[in-house]
């Protein structure tokens, strides 16, 4: 497989990704709405999500995991919370088909824990390999309606596949019924939570495997 990892220690990047926080702001909003109007699709939101929606996805992350997966973490801000809450010893693989998304992640992320993969999500199971450890969480932000069936098949069929029995899936989706739906039937089970405090509302959807 061709298989294009972005791995460079975050640490050894000269820019500390420490940004006024209006300016950080302004940033990700325009660097996320320029991707929108190129890729809608894939990209499925003109905003970033909210602190609030942020912190409400990482609090369902076990705060023992020890290798996280998130799946198109766009512009970071659900990274950002992965990486507050996760342990010293964690490992936060954000896999992001984006080469954009990519490097603002390496320059607004400096954190010795993250690994940015720019690679499709359905490679999962390869990326996830090289670790050689069970996969405890996995947190998905991707828009998986809006793809194909045979693309959003092979993305659950590549989540199911590495999540360890007992282990974690979650995200958001702007439906409470689709995305928790396909959950359900992946998983058997799925709780979701509304947040108001987005643009738009979102649903949290949480699903134990």
């Amino acid at each position: 497989m061709n298989q294009k990892i972005v791995s460079t220690p975050l640490t050894l990047l000269r820019n500390s990704g420490k940004r006024a926080g209006p300016v950080r702001a302004a940033r990700h909003w325009a660097g996320l709405l320029r991707e929108f109007a190129r890729n809608p699709r894939d990209v499925g939101s003109i905003a970033p999500s909210s602190p609030v929606l942020s912190r409400a996805i990482a609090s369902r992350v076990p705060h023992d995991a020890r290798l996280i997966v998130e799946l198109g973490p766009g512009t970071g801000p659900i990274t950002r919370e992965l990486l507050h809450r996760a342990s010293p010893d964690a490992i936060v693989v954000a896999v992001e088909i984006d080469p954009t998304f990519c490097a603002l992640l390496h320059e607004e992320l400096p954190d010795k824990r993250l690994v940015i993969v720019n690679h499709p999500a359905e490679y999962l199971r390869e990326i996830v390999a090289p670790y050689q450890m069970p996969v405890d969480a996995v947190v998905t932000s991707l828009p998986l309606m809006n793809f194909p069936p045979s693309l959003r098949g092979l993305i659950i069929d590549a989540i199911q596949a590495v999540v360890k029995p007992g282990g974690v899936v979650t995200g958001f989706s702007y439906s409470p019924v689709h995305t928790p739906q396909l959950m359900r039937q992946t998983f058997g089970n799925c709780r979701t939570n509304i947040v108001w405090r987005n643009i738009p509302p979102a649903f949290v959807f949480r699903s134990v495997r």
